[in-house]
């Protein structure tokens, strides 16, 4: 009887025990769900930079009449009106009146080829107006000759000299095309030229860019080429004298070269227009001979 009782009271407390467990399953189970049904919900975070510079409205005035909508949950960076984004201009001076330094001409050149050593030869302590345009521009007069024998020595033709008359028939031309604004050349079938209008401060790059159009010539043509003419004149093996005309008008200036004899003439080109001759371990001695 005792034994009895003993099973049973043994059998009740394991049930009841075992009803506890599942009840407390039950209602963990319960909480977790009701944890993760509040994490389904989206939190709406605070924007700190809102709260820091305390932004309310949702419209920035830009002047005027004009306003832009923005988000206010968005930085205030990037509040902003496109319209005006401007692009600096690198040629003109800033706003607050700070000047951008000017391009030099140096900038243009190709100074480690020959014709770029030639040309800062020449020109490394006279290359502002302010040198070159000395008594009535007569120091540009000699840089030009200067300039111009140094690449006639490159093709193997002899120093050009200054000749008075064609120097004063080279003035004529330019004080007539300086009185009519454009260029106006007197016909003589016994004289090769060249000339420009150009702005004062890029006379000394006249030469030079007359120079660099040999890159298009061709050295077997037996005819002018439109695009060589100039340099083909300058360095024409045959030319004994040159006569420069300069004339200031306004910010410009009209140069006219004469050439004798008579450069650039048919079927004469292979003889006169010779290949460059240097070689770049020599070029050194290119200047002391």
């Amino acid at each position: 009887m005792s034994l009895n009782f003993l099973l049973f009271h043994i059998v009740f407390t394991i049930l009841v025990l075992r009803v506890d467990v599942l009840l407390g399953q039950q209602q963990n189970g319960a909480q977790s769900g009701e944890a993760e049904g509040r994490s389904l919900k989206p939190r709406i975070p605070r924007n700190k930079i809102q709260d820091r510079f305390n932004i309310g409205n949702r419209k920035v005035r830009f002047g005027g009449e004009e306003v832009k909508e923005f988000n206010q949950n968005d930085a205030p960076t990037k509040v902003r009106n496109r319209k005006k984004i401007q692009i600096r201009n690198p040629f003109k001076g800033s706003p607050n009146g700070q000047k951008y330094n000017k391009l030099k001409i140096e900038e243009y050149l190709r100074r480690f080829t020959l014709s770029g050593r030639i040309w800062h030869r020449v020109w490394h302590n006279c290359k502002h107006i302010q040198c070159y345009s000395k008594n009535n521009y007569a120091v540009l007069y000699g840089k030009f000759l200067d300039e111009m024998n140094l690449y006639r020595k490159i093709h193997k033709s002899r120093p050009l000299q200054m000749d008075p008359i064609l120097s004063r028939k080279a003035m004529e031309d330019a004080r007539r095309s300086a009185a009519n604004g454009r260029l106006m050349s007197s016909v003589n079938p016994s004289f090769g030229e060249n000339s420009i209008i150009c702005n004062v401060s890029s006379a000394p790059l006249i030469v030079y860019n007359w120079y660099k159009r040999g890159l298009n010539h061709d050295y077997k043509t037996l005819a002018p080429l439109s695009e060589s003419l100039e340099f083909s004149n300058m360095v024409w093996k045959g030319t004994r004298k040159v006569g420069i005309g300069i004339v200031k008008k306004g910010k410009v200036l009209y140069i006219f070269f004469k050439f004798w004899p008579e450069s650039n003439q048919n079927f004469k080109f292979r003889e006169n227009v010779l290949r460059p001759k240097y070689h770049w371990y020599n070029s050194r001695n290119f200047f002391k001979s």
